[in-house]
């Protein structure tokens, strides 16, 4: 069986446009390269371009072929597939389909890598995408920015890839054994916000998520990018930052219930990590309240 065939007047299609970033772009995570649209036939020969950037493909209607590494995927409409094109690729229309049409972005961005190995990507590149809406008008945007090439494309181009990456971290969060790790550091998130006050060792953060400690620290960085115990730390002082504002309690009361006993230890870090003592951080928010 093939798909309904394409309208040979809609065939072939190859659009692509390059962006060249501006300095603007620095001050973004992620910069697009390319992006483009484009329909194929079975007749035509497999693509294989080598560029050291991530690729992302959003399938719009017949079937698409993806090899990585010797092992193939189906693409169908509704699917985005993340490829990272300095990897062994091929992708082509699916030879028994009339036509494969699909937007795809081309990008690089500050852990990206990290990202691509933390949701399994090599092993699984594909992305059922289908429960989330009006993607096609995402990638459709950024076609729009880089067709246009606007003053503010670079940040336009940022805004709506950050979009469209969130919206990958979040389909394969919610699916599979990524769902269940999520879960369990969930868990454990909302335990130690529920009781900042108490002494919390990995010891006792990993029965919490029913993982052994190396789990829970192997899991924690690749989810969050840090430990757990620095993770605490940057929550105790959040906590903190807003008793110090709304409340007119003594910083010492403030930092145990945050989970500092001792107050210098308290300061020592409040001032590493927002660089100001608690003391002067006050003073700010009086200031900004006013």
């Amino acid at each position: 069986m093939t798909d309904k065939a394409t309208s040979p007047a809609t065939l072939p299609l190859d659009d692509v446009f390059f962006q060249t970033p501006g300095k603007l772009s620095r001050a973004f995570p992620y910069t697009l390269l390319a992006a483009g649209r484009r329909i194929c036939t079975p007749a035509e020969m497999p693509i294989a371009h080598r560029f050291n950037h991530h690729t992302l493909i959003l399938t719009l209607g017949g079937k698409g072929l993806l090899q990585v590494n010797g092992v193939s995927s189906l693409l169908h409409e509704g699917t985005i597939a993340w490829l990272d094109s300095s990897m062994l690729y091929s992708h082509r229309c699916e030879p028994r389909h009339a036509h494969w049409s699909y937007l795809w972005v081309g990008f690089v961005g500050y852990g990206l890598d990290a990202l691509f190995d933390s949701l399994g990507v090599v092993a699984n590149p594909v992305f059922d995408m289908k429960a989330v809406h009006n993607l096609q008008g995402v990638f459709e945007g950024i076609l729009d920015e880089v067709e246009g090439r606007g003053f503010f494309a670079d940040s336009q181009c940022f805004a709506l890839l950050a979009q469209l990456i969130s919206s990958l971290v979040s389909e394969r969060a919610h699916n599979g054994d990524a769902g269940g790790a999520v879960q369990r550091l969930q868990r454990v998130m909302e335990a130690v916000r529920a009781d900042l006050a108490r002494t919390w060792t990995v010891a006792e953060l990993a029965p919490a998520a029913n993982l052994s400690q190396a789990q829970l620290f192997r899991r924690f960085r690749q989810r969050t990018g840090t430990t757990p115990i620095d993770w605490l730390r940057h929550e105790r002082v959040n906590a903190a930052k807003r008793l110090l504002v709304v409340t007119d309690e003594q910083i010492g009361k403030i930092a145990a219930r945050c989970g500092y006993p001792d107050p210098f230890h308290f300061a020592r870090d409040f001032k590493k990590l927002v660089g100001v003592t608690p003391s002067e951080f006050r003073r700010q928010g009086e200031s900004v309240s006013r």
